[in-house]
């Protein structure tokens, strides 16, 4: 039994009123997915070609599926539906053009994604500042594990561009060798966009986990030095517990005071966070010094009675101004 919704025709479309597939030739149709897509893949004959594909991440993954029938195109696609909302924008004449139209959609999202993923390898690291310990592990872990997801669907990408170009489908591909050309360099963009940020979240990553690992290995050779010396005096003021109940005490209050101290050493050096460059605004030294005296100058403006202030402040106008009048003169 049909269950597809005419979407649009073709060049040579021919779409009778109230017709389904078998009526109709060179039109698109649109339906729900049948099966999920379990790999993004490009196959088939020259009379019957599919194309799988996804788009998104996580809970909002969807699925999308171009699967030729005789001269007509049946579009399956997850509820989201905005691979659907993408292609009814798009005048559509052949067949494949549809075909790449799906794969600048799948290029587009990708790209995003890769682009986000930047921001969000900063927004983890200043999550994990505070951090003095491997908590953030499993989360860098998750994240990696992501980025190198998208180099999976890279390479599926690039398999089915190649099957593409090297004529594996000759009928369907006719009239649409513009489109090819605009996937070929989008999806490079892509490609060295993916590798260049690759780079640069593996170094960051990398650096932060040996921070942290130096983080612990110092502040666990402190801990081991106030035990060794907390154990020391636990001996000592324990025999003289015995003797003396004041002294006893006393040296419990210093063996606690030790392990408090540690533990605030312990945390400010697992907290210390160091002025970034691009935090604050850095003037050259005659700019900060002017910047200094037009302050000086406007607090004392607007003091009562300054009719002096103002007047200096006219000359000192007068006086930056005097090079601009030289050079125009």
């Amino acid at each position: 039994m049909e269950n597809y919704t005419f979407l649009q025709a073709m060049g040579r479309g021919r779409h009778p009123e109230g017709a389904g597939i078998a009526d109709s030739s060179y039109c698109i149709f649109s339906g729900p997915m049948e099966d999920p897509v379990l790999r993004q893949r490009i196959f088939g004959d020259e009379s019957s070609l599919t194309l799988e594909l996804n788009y998104g991440e996580g809970d909002l993954l969807s699925d999308f599926r171009l699967r030729q029938a005789g001269t007509n195109l049946i579009l399956e696609e997850s509820s989201v539906g905005l691979f659907r909302s993408f292609l009814m924008d798009k005048e559509i004449k052949y067949i494949g053009q549809a075909y790449m139209y799906a794969l600048l959609f799948k290029i587009s999202n990708l790209s995003d994604l890769v682009d986000f993923s930047i921001k969000e390898m900063k927004v983890l690291e200043d999550s994990l500042d505070n951090s003095i310990d491997n908590s953030g592990t499993y989360q860098i872990l998750d994240f990696r594990r992501r980025y190198t997801e998208y180099g999976s669907q890279i390479i599926a990408l690039k398999e089915i561009i190649a099957r593409i170009d090297k004529g594996y489908y000759p009928m369907q591909m006719q009239n649409s060798y513009v489109l090819q050309g605009q996937v070929a360099l989008d999806f490079r963009f892509l490609e060295e966009r993916y590798e260049l940020n690759k780079n640069t979240i593996i170094k960051d990553l990398d650096t932060y986990t040996s921070i942290i690992n130096n983080n612990i290995n110092r502040n666990t050779r402190l801990l081991t030095l106030v035990s060794l010396g907390a154990v020391a005096l636990n001996f000592m003021f324990g025999s003289l517990l015995a003797v003396s109940p004041a002294i006893g005490v006393a040296g419990g209050v210093l063996i606690g005071g030790l392990t408090a101290g540690a533990a605030v050493v312990y945390r400010t050096n697992g907290s210390r966070r160091f002025p970034r460059l691009h935090d604050s605004h850095i003037l050259p030294d005659a700019l900060e010094g002017q910047a200094a005296e037009r302050a000086a100058l406007e607090s004392r403006q607007n003091m009562p009675g300054s009719e002096d202030n103002a007047a200096g402040s006219t000359a000192l106008d007068s006086q930056q101004n005097m090079p601009e009048n030289i050079e125009k003169r």
